[in-house]
């Protein structure tokens, strides 16, 4: 009896290895609910986010959403160009946008090792804000996945982003981006 006990055991277990060897073990990649226009400017992953899939999806009105009032046209009429196109064009992606995650954030401050005021002053030279007006500043890390007809990847990405009377506002410039 032990024998058969013993033998049955082992080929339940031989099954289950088989079993779970042969499973698809690929990761879930999960994204949020896209960014809606009232939530853009709310909080540093919104507008985040908001950047990246107004680029990726070709919604320029978004993308205006993510900076302070006016400051694209006047960076279109400074430099003769179309700031949308010219942004989207350096985030073409081969494949389909699937969605956006937030990622958590790194604040940019003196004690997180980072030129806090040097970074007010830079924000408030190119928006024109008082040094005052600017609140935090973070780098925002966001996941972007996309999908082609093969497979489903994820790419990093991290942006400065900053709070000025309660509105967040991206500051132009990727700070780094990974693909996985």
């Amino acid at each position: 009896m032990r024998k058969i006990t013993t033998l049955l055991a082992l080929m339940i277990a031989v099954v289950m290895l088989f079993s779970a060897c042969s499973k698809d073990t690929k990761p879930t990649i999960q994204v949020d609910l896209p960014v809606s226009m009232e939530q853009v400017n709310t909080d540093g992953q919104y507008v985040a986010r908001a950047y990246l899939e107004s680029l990726f999806l070709g919604d320029e009105a978004m993308f205006d959403k993510c900076y302070p009032d006016g400051f694209i046209d006047r960076l279109e009429e400074i430099n003769d160009v179309n700031v949308f196109e010219r942004y989207r064009d350096t985030l073409r992606i081969n494949g389909d946008i699937v969605g956006t995650r937030n990622d958590g954030y790194v604040e940019y401050t003196l004690a997180n090792g980072y030129d806090e005021a040097g970074m007010k002053s830079r924000i408030c030279h190119v928006t024109g804000f008082e040094y005052s007006e600017v609140g935090q500043i973070r780098i925002q890390k966001i996941k972007a996945c996309f999908t082609n007809s093969v497979e489903t990847v994820e790419a990093d990405f991290s942006f400065y982003v900053y709070e000025v009377n309660g509105s967040w506002y991206m500051l132009e410039g990727v700070v780094g981006q990974t693909g996985t």
